[in-house]
């Protein structure tokens, strides 16, 4: 019998990373850095342990909706990885 962990399952990993997303630009909007580089660690964490990340060349779902989903979460990864790198240089 093969198990699956919840780590692999397009269900639970997408909108955990989506929510933990939303939250950082909430956290940067309102001006809370202190809880902006919470989340930071917190995205970097899910995005490490999401085991078939499609973002990272793995598996991409099937649901129309979870492939939206997914290609939105890279593209965020992505301007969270800009805000970072510009936050270093103010």
């Amino acid at each position: 019998m093969k198990t699956k962990s919840i780590l692999s399952n397009h269900m639970v990993m997408l909108p955990v990373i989506f929510i933990t997303f939303a939250g950082y630009f909430l956290s940067i909007y309102r001006g809370n850095t202190n809880l902006a580089s919470n989340y930071s660690l917190l995205i970097i964490a899910a995005n490490c342990m999401y085991f078939e990340n499609p973002i990272f060349g793995g598996k991409i779902p099937e649901n129309k909706a979870f492939k939206l989903l997914a290609h939105i979460d890279g593209f965020l990864l992505v301007v969270w990885f800009v805000l970072i790198v510009v936050q270093l240089f103010l």
